[in-house]
């Protein structure tokens, strides 16, 4: 079976498109990444025509460029007669049918990567509590951006040095990263967002040891469990048991008990040991 593709920044804000015009009070939903000064609309979902295809909106025009501007939600609920933006983009947006229209900034680590917009065909009177849906969306959208633009800076850190060549520094510095996100992991209870979480981990550590000579082929039989990993990556960092349990809301005693078993499966006497074994078999950075 063909392994599936990792969906790109244009497939999660179509996703995204389509969330806001299924699951909220707005029937139109489109949005773009920006690139440079501006950014293009390019997802959709629930438009009735071409029009908003290839629109490029600038920071400060329009709705949407005020959005980008202030990094803020930016609402109106008759755009054709708004009087507090410039209507560049009347063409394409009345063209389209829009009357009451949100516009939504993506910020992904405090950087601004895109717009989304949520609209309607028919007046929607202003209410946050109708809004806070489509923002939520748009936020977890950075959110996931967030971590991709990380992952792929790590990343090509890591094939610019390969095979140990980070500092020590940096390899600690690494290493508590992984801990933090498998702590992150360990506090969501979405199954997709945690799967995804645990897999941008298993990239780190791939990543890492790419080129090691001290990387033992890896034993295919020796496979830890996520909370086996969660504790283990704290201990690595030196953490003891109480702090382990306090990071990872467990008590002190399962602590023990997920360190215990990950002992057994290295084969380690000791949790330094342990550690060292599983980071030799790839299984931490």
């Amino acid at each position: 079976m063909a392994q599936m593709s990792e969906p790109s920044d244009f497939d999660l804000i179509q996703q995204a498109t389509r969330e806001i015009a299924s699951s909220t009070g707005f029937s139109l939903s489109f949005g773009g990444l920006t690139s440079g000064i501006e950014l293009t609309v390019n997802a959709f979902s629930g438009a009735r025509t071409s029009n908003l295809d290839g629109l490029k909106v600038r920071k400060e025009r329009g709705l949407g460029g005020l959005a980008m501007a202030h990094r803020s939600p930016r609402f109106t609920r008759d755009y054709e007669r708004a009087s507090d933006i410039t209507h560049d983009y009347d063409s394409a947006v009345l063209g389209e049918g829009v009357v009451s229209l949100l516009a939504i900034p993506i910020i992904a680590g405090g950087t601004l990567r895109g717009l989304i917009y949520a609209g309607s065909h028919s007046l929607v009177e202003p209410d946050a509590a109708a809004a806070r849906p489509a923002v939520a969306i748009a936020a977890a959208l950075g959110n996931e951006l967030a971590i991709r633009d990380e992952v792929t800076r790590r990343m090509v850190a890591l094939r610019a040095n390969p095979g140990g060549g980070l500092s020590p520094v940096a390899e600690e510095h690494l290493r508590e990263q992984f801990a933090q996100l498998r702590q992150l992991a360990a506090t969501v209870s979405d199954r997709d967002v945690k799967k995804k979480l645990h897999d941008i981990g298993r990239g780190l550590t791939d990543a890492l040891s790419v080129g090691d000579p001290n990387l033992l082929s890896r034993d295919q039989s020796v496979q830890l469990s996520p909370r086996e990993t969660d504790v283990l990556s704290c201990v690595a960092l030196g953490y003891s048991n109480s702090r382990t349990a306090a990071l990872l809301s467990l008590t002190e005693q399962t602590v023990k008990g997920y360190l215990g078993s990950a002992m057994k499966k290295l084969d380690a006497s000791s949790r330094f040991t342990a550690v060292s074994s599983a980071r030799k078999l790839g299984l931490l950075p």
